[in-house]
C-alpha cells in the first residue's frame, strides 16, 4: 500500500510560482474567480491575464520569514499593539467606534503594531521577489503608482508568499 507519512513537511524553499495581482488593468475576473484565484495562485482559475505584470515569487523558508520579522523589528515591536489588533472588531464601523474609543497611548500602540507589520510584509516581499517580468526586482514595488496599488500589490505577493512557502505551489 501506500506509505502514510505521520510527518508534515515544508515545501522546497527552491520552490517558485509565478503571479499577476489584481489591480493589474490587464487582469479580467469575476469576484467568484478573483477569490479563487486569490486562494490558489492559480492563473487559470482568471478570465484573462495576457499581458499583466509577471511576478516571480521564491517559497520562503522558515529562517527567511522569521529574519524577515526581525528585520522588521520584531524585537521591539508593541506587545499591547499586537493584542489589540487581535482584539479589533470585523464590522468596519464598529471597528472605527472601537478605535475611536480607545485611549492615546492604545492608539500609538495599536499605530505602531501596523506599521510593524507593514514592515514585515515589504521584507518578506523583498526576500521573495525573484523578478518582475523576468527582470530583477530591484526597488521596483516601491516606484508603483499609486500608493493605493502598491499596497494591494505587497499585501497580494505576501498572500502568495505565505501560501506558497507553508503549503507549495498547490496551496491545497
Amino acid at each position: 500500500e501506500g506509505l502514510i507519512m505521520a510527518l508534515s513537511f515544508l515545501p522546497d524553499s527552491d520552490l517558485t510560482l509565478d503571479v499577476v495581482v489584481t489591480c493589474d488593468p490587464a487582469v479580467q475576473c469575476s469576484p467568484e474567480q478573483l477569490g479563487d484565484y486569490l486562494k490558489s495562485g492559480d492563473l487559470e482559475a482568471l478570465e484573462a491575464h495576457e499581458g499583466a505584470t509577471l511576478f516571480t515569487l521564491k517559497a520562503l523558508s522558515p529562517s527567511d520569514r522569521e529574519q524577515a520579522e526581525v528585520r522588521a523589528g520584531a524585537y521591539t515591536r508593541s506587545e499591547l499593539g499586537r493584542i489589540l489588533w487581535l482584539d479589533a472588531p470585523d464590522d468596519e464601523r464598529d471597528k472605527a467606534r472601537w478605535h475611536h474609543e480607545l485611549p492615546n497611548d492604545e492608539r500609538e500602540a495599536l499605530a505602531s503594531y501596523q506599521a510593524y507589520l507593514s514592515r514585515v510584509f515589504v521584507e518578506m516581499v523583498r526576500v521573495s521577489l525573484v523578478s518582475i517580468d523576468g527582470e530583477p526586482a530591484g526597488d521596483m514595488i516601491d516606484r508603483i503608482k499609486p500608493e493605493s496599488h502598491r499596497l494591494q500589490v505587497i499585501s497580494e505577493l505576501v498572500g502568495h508568499i505565505q501560501r506558497i512557502s507553508l503549503l507549495g505551489a498547490e496551496g491545497k
